[in-house]
């Protein structure tokens, strides 16, 4: 599928590959964009249906799925870069450490002024919610987007549209509170008691808190399991370690070790990102275990894009593409000046300007020279010089030394690299 703009640049409803390939051969459209691939129609059009977008955030990748009501018609995989801005920022906490070492007697103490504001994200932490939001708000110019599905806790969206007071965990149970749970915590275990095996000869079977709720124990996927009514009895409010060798070696790794500070981290990004998409269009969320059952039922492999597709409680969607498009963001540069050696001193020449011959890192450009050993096409991201001779970075290899001159720019850089995938079967 391929993304259409209308003449004055409103999005549109995509179109297939075979009709972008006749509308550009005819003329009736213009090439806008390489990376997302998108055309621009020569006439006037106004956007007839909206479409709904999905995501399913993860530390180092996140999962991005674009359907309407019947079809899944794009797949991204949108890679972070939180790793390499903690890596970042722990050189730059030892070069200022380093400083206060020196003799600057005369410097005022500053160490006492910092403040953090309300709602402070980490960097790193900072920086993967910000993509997941740059991300929706640049397609919503490719694509109309109404509505967003994150995965998340469930809220009773129903009564709170019908003005219902809830208190609570009333936010998260409404009337299909379990609906589906009680089916995967069934399949997970395959119908049989957990603790004896079916030894007891009890047929009872029911849905049991591992780590009993008296004892801080959740309603979390990874604290229910199947018990027989016998052993329910026996095991009571009981631990593991108390209530058999064979309970501890199979769930012993249940045990709490997070503490509510920590799953406060985990979650803080995850809120500041729903938050920023809300005021963008209307946002839905989805609970992890109802993803893990969705996509357990259509027999889908363990991809981060059919996680995206399987977010919510409509997961039927036919697949309409055979591609996924693997964003990765690689920043926009540095603030240093120069680059040093291990010993503290310069080592490269402090750059004057972040552009060469009207050149950034980071640009795709379209080279063709006509000779030498470097002879032929090349398509990539450039890496400038200030020499003009700069390094193009292909889908195979970095081709070095290449003049300015035979450099065209496709596409501007926007701090992302995009490379194509075929999707698993």
């Amino acid at each position: 599928m391929v993304f259409v703009l209308s003449k004055n640049k409103k999005p549109l409803a995509p179109t297939s590959n075979a009709n972008a390939r006749v509308l550009l051969k005819k003329g009736k459209a213009v090439v806008h964009s390489l990376y997302p691939f998108v055309i621009r129609l020569k006439e006037y059009k106004e956007a007839t249906q909206c479409f709904e977008i999905k995501l399913d955030p993860g530390a180092t990748t996140t999962g991005v799925a674009i359907v309407n009501q019947e079809k899944a018609l794009f797949f991204f995989e949108l890679i972070h870069r939180g790793a390499s801005i903690k890596r970042s920022l722990d050189k730059r906490r030892g070069i200022r450490r380093a400083r206060r070492q020196r003799n600057t007697r005369y410097r005022a103490p500053r160490f006492l002024n910092r403040t953090r504001p309300q709602g402070w994200l980490a960097p790193s932490v900072k920086s993967r919610a910000d993509n997941v939001i740059n991300f929706v708000k640049k397609y919503q110019h490719f694509i109309p987007l109404s509505k967003a599905t994150i995965e998340r806790v469930s809220f009773d969206n129903s009564s709170m549209a019908q003005g219902q007071t809830l208190y609570g965990v009333e936010y998260q149970q409404g009337a299909l509170y379990q609906s589906k749970l009680r089916d995967f915590i069934f399949a997970k275990h395959g119908n049989t008691c957990v603790y004896c095996n079916g030894a007891s000869g009890d047929k009872k079977v029911e849905v049991e808190h591992i780590i009993s709720k008296s004892k801080g124990g959740t309603n979390s996927t990874h604290n229910l399991a199947l018990s027989c009514r016998t052993c329910n009895v026996k095991k009571g409010t009981l631990s593991l370690k108390a209530f058999g060798r064979v309970m501890q070696k199979d769930y012993s790794h249940l045990e709490p070790k997070a503490t509510p500070k920590h799953a406060a981290i985990v979650q803080s990004a995850r809120n500041y990102t729903i938050e920023s998409i809300a005021e963008l269009m209307k946002v839905e969320t989805g609970e992890g275990w109802e993803t893990s059952f969705n996509r357990n039922q259509r027999a889908l492999p363990k991809e981060h894009y059919y996680d995206a597709l399987c977010v919510g409680s409509k997961s039927d969607y036919a697949i309409a593409t055979s591609e996924v498009l693997e964003v990765k963001a690689q920043g926009r540069g540095s603030r240093q000046m120069c680059r040093m050696d291990r010993f503290g001193f310069p080592r490269t020449k402090a750059k004057e300007s972040k552009t060469v011959k009207g050149f950034q890192t980071g640009d795709i450009v379209k080279a063709v020279v006509p000779s030498g050993l470097k002879k032929g096409k090349h398509l990539g991201r450039v890496a400038i010089r200030e020499n003009g001779y700069f390094n193009i970075t292909t889908k195979d290899s970095t081709v070095q030394g290449i003049s300015h001159r035979h450099c065209k720019i496709i596409q501007k850089g926007d701090g992302y690299g995009y490379e194509h995938k075929t999707i698993s079967a």
